[in-house]
């Protein structure tokens, strides 16, 4: 009777909870890192470091590509077209947006780089 109760729970952790978690990540994109300890702590240093996404380069046309390429669903266009930068805890500062604005309205900042720029004046 151990060993049955012992392969129901081996099986359960192994197949039905990897297969429930495949599930979401294909279905939500990653919906993981809502709720997922790392994510909270990476949130916490990007606010720390204050990451985020610079959306006054140039004038956003309004494509909605920057939108369309995030994998954590933040509506980065409404804030190019604000002219707003980008602050949202969701942010992993992965630079999709960055590299899909048609005509570079987005750039991605922290405090860190925004001090190396101004001590070493990059040409």
């Amino acid at each position: 009777m151990d060993a049955i109760a012992l392969l129901e729970v081996f099986k359960y952790l192994s197949v039905e909870l990897m297969a429930a978690m495949v599930f979401w990540v294909f279905w939500t994109g990653r919906g993981y890192c809502h709720y997922c300890p790392l994510g909270t702590f990476l949130s916490l240093i990007a606010k720390l470091g204050k990451q985020r996404i610079a959306t006054d380069i140039t004038s956003c046309t309004g494509c909605g590509v920057c939108t369309a390429v995030c994998p954590m669903s933040i509506d980065v266009a409404s804030s190019a077209k604000k002219k707003e930068p980008v602050t949202d805890s969701l942010c992993v500062g992965c630079g999709h947006c960055v590299d899909a604005c048609p005509v570079n309205t987005l750039k991605y900042e922290t405090f860190f780089i925004q001090k190396v720029n101004k001590t070493c004046k990059f040409v």
